[in-house]
């Protein structure tokens, strides 16, 4: 009974485990705090082309809302000793193609760069609407000879091995998404902080993101000047 009650929970730890999935998200920071920040309250700037998008509405009640959890304050314009911008990113990324019955596997980059990232297909390379004069070489046996067979076969079983015979791609374009929030002095419009934290979806839609990346972005605030990853457990 002890062993099957130990197998039951290492089943059950085991589903759990496997309903898990993790946010990935890419952070760059720029920052020139000072080491005490004398004054925590400010004024949110909205970005001209962005303000009226509903996206960008949601990502702002999300930005004031993780901003207030860090201790600070909104504040009328005149009052503020800090302005926050915040700007959505969200641009067409890399397109990954892919063969449904083969190794065929490359990412093409929006500028058109073609990225191989399956091997190489072992068959030969001939296509079966054309005659070749051999047939791959095997071991002689009395079962399995050695053989040529320079006529071309119109049937099925003919083009079994040709790679490119029917071959099915499919094409599935992801996208960049990202927020990048900035902090400037209010008086004399200084660059005190910047972040930026992006992903890549395979979803055009950036709403279902906003959240964790406004999570991501600020996880570590105020995080070291540079480059570094969050990845954010996520249940299904």
């Amino acid at each position: 009974m002890k062993k099957f009650t130990a197998s039951l929970l290492i089943f059950s730890a085991f589903l759990l485990t496997g309903c898990a999935s993790t946010f990935t998200s890419n952070i760059k920071t720029v920052n020139q705090l000072p080491e005490v920040l004398p004054q925590k309250s400010y004024t949110f700037v909205e970005h001209a082309e962005q303000a009226k998008e509903p996206e960008y509405l949601h990502a702002t009640e999300d930005l004031k809302a993780r901003m207030q959890e860090l201790g600070f304050s909104e504040a009328a314009a005149e009052n503020a000793a800090l302005k926050v911008g915040l700007q959505l990113i969200s641009i067409p990324g890399n397109v990954h193609v892919s063969s449904l019955y083969g190794p065929i596997s490359y990412i093409v980059t929006p500028s058109g760069l073609v990225i191989p990232m399956g091997g190489f297909n072992s068959f030969p390379m001939y296509s079966g609407f054309l005659r070749y004069p051999y047939y791959p070489m095997r071991v002689r046996s009395v079962f399995y000879p050695r053989y040529i067979r320079p006529i071309y076969s119109p049937w099925a079983f003919g083009r079994l091995n040709d790679p490119f015979y029917g071959a099915q791609l499919e094409a599935r374009q992801y996208f960049d998404h990202g927020i990048e929030v900035s902090i400037n002095d209010a008086k004399t419009g200084k660059l005190l902080y910047s972040v930026t934290a992006k992903t890549t979806q395979a979803d055009e839609n950036i709403d279902p993101y906003i959240a964790l990346l406004v999570e991501s972005a600020l996880r570590e605030f105020p995080n070291k000047t540079g480059e570094s990853k969050v990845e954010i457990e996520l249940e299904k």
